[in-house]
């Protein structure tokens, strides 16, 4: 068979851009990369354990690699096998399983495999890497790449088993991460997304004075070119509005804010370990929204953690409310093993949790929708990213604006409408998000 892989990337930014690197080693090997819907050689399955569906989703993927082809060779790697190395080990469709420690070997363990030198079925312990291996990162699309700065994280929040899956912060050397966005810049990509298990932890770990996310966002706007910079997540925990209010000087930051709540009550924030009031994350938002009110802000909330009423879960909708968020992304509380939460009485049925959290998605999309409204006349800076095809079978572009918005417009031809960024002004909602008014900058540019 060809030399094909697939790659099946779960969960976060970090894993999307250790993929992506993982891609390039494969392609440099001789392999071709295929959609993991195609039949492989190889199933690159990085996983997220987040979830207990995420773990489902997981194993249901290998399942079908190995319909797809029973002579495959499916590799298991990341935060599955990393916490949970006995369960992990009695899946049968994976012949290799890699913890976080050593994903990054996954191309020279497959080719071991296929000279079948060593074995490979392994039982991964909780240690994961200590030392970050610098990483030229592909695009995430052909406009905007990922920038890992740091990983791991060491909150413990109660909820949370991410910290026994990637370990204690590492954050990666400046110098390191100033070549990978030379080179990025250098290449054409106007969009840097920094990301990492928690950006705000950036610099803990190192012995430098001069640490902290808002030293990597500094020296990146000192280098030239025309791009912009965008932060994946700010932790609550970690920062405050003091913080968030020195990074408002920076022209190249993006008017957009990933800022997890988590829950709109007080004491379920406490039982969640996580170290700030609802007061303490409002002011965040005040001090954004004062800047520019068409600041985007996206979050995380959980619905039906252990003890979770019925009182404190409106207070999570009511909070939704009074920050208008751009995007909820909510979900039903998960048990995971390692941490406190799952070992917390008042636990509530799946039926709840599954119920509160249609209700917060139908209260989200309802409080993003009028965001959007609100937008209507305003110029926005948008990056083109994409040619699409809409639901009236028309050519259109599609990318984000400064706020993270989706921005959609129609263009004459399957190219993007302009290299680098446009003015357009908002029109109405559309899709998951806007569509494109008046065009400022480009003819190639119409009103959809």
């Amino acid at each position: 068979m060809t030399k094909t892989v697939a790659f099946y990337t779960l969960g976060c930014k970090v894993n999307q851009y250790e993929s992506r690197h993982l891609e390039e080693q494969f392609r440099a090997g001789g392999y071709t990369v295929v959609d993991p819907s195609e039949p492989a050689l190889v199933y690159v399955v990085n996983t997220c354990t987040v979830t207990r569906l995420a773990d489902r989703k997981s194993r249901q993927f290998m399942r079908r690699a190995k319909r797809q082809n029973p002579d495959s060779i499916v590799v298991m790697m990341g935060c599955y096998p990393q916490t949970n190395p006995d369960e992990t080990a009695q899946i049968p469709e994976a012949d290799i399983i890699l913890d976080n420690e050593e994903k990054k070997l996954a191309f020279h363990r497959v080719e071991a495999y296929v000279k079948q030198d060593v074995s490979q079925r392994c039982s991964p312990g909780m240690s994961p890497a200590r030392k970050e291996s610098p990483a030229a990162s592909p695009p995430d699309t052909p406009t905007r790449a990922l920038l890992k700065i740091q990983d791991g994280c060491d909150r413990f929040c109660s909820y949370c088993v991410i910290p026994y899956a990637r370990g204690p912060v590492r954050s990666r050397p400046m110098e390191e991460i100033l070549r990978e966005a030379e080179t990025l810049i250098r290449t054409g990509y106007r969009e840097l997304v920094l990301t990492g298990i928690n950006t705000a932890l950036y610099g803990a770990d190192l012995q430098e004075s001069n640490h902290g996310v808002a030293s990597v966002i500094d020296e990146l706007c000192r280098l030239p070119g025309d791009f912009r910079i965008r932060l994946g997540s700010l932790e609550p925990t970690v920062v405050d509005a003091a913080y968030v209010e020195k990074l408002l000087v920076y022209d190249k930051l993006c008017h957009h804010l990933h800022l997890s709540v988590q829950s709109g009550s007080d004491r379920i924030l406490k039982e969640m370990n996580r170290h700030y009031t609802v007061a303490d994350y409002l002011r965040i938002v005040r001090v954004v929204r004062d800047a520019d009110p068409s600041y985007g802000l996206t979050t995380d909330i959980i619905t039906g953690f252990p003890g979770e009423t019925e009182k404190e879960f409106q207070e999570s909708l009511n909070l939704i409310r009074r920050v208008g968020y751009l995007k909820v992304h909510g979900f039903p509380y998960s048990k995971r093993p390692h941490t406190s939460a799952g070992k917390k009485e008042g636990a509530l049925s799946s039926s709840v949790k599954k119920e509160r959290n249609r209700q917060l998605i139908k209260v989200a999309d309802a409080v993003a929708l009028t965001f959007l409204k609100s937008l209507q006349g305003q110029t926005l800076r948008v990056l083109p990213e994409e040619v699409v095809t809409d639901k009236a079978g028309r050519c259109c572009w599609k990318g984000h604006a400064d706020n993270f918005v989706t921005v959609y417009g129609e263009c004459s031809s399957a190219e993007l409408p302009a290299e680098g960024f446009v003015e357009v002004t908002v029109g109405e909602p559309y899709s998951d998000g806007v569509k494109a008014g008046k065009e400022l900058q480009d003819d190639r540019m119409h009103i959809l």
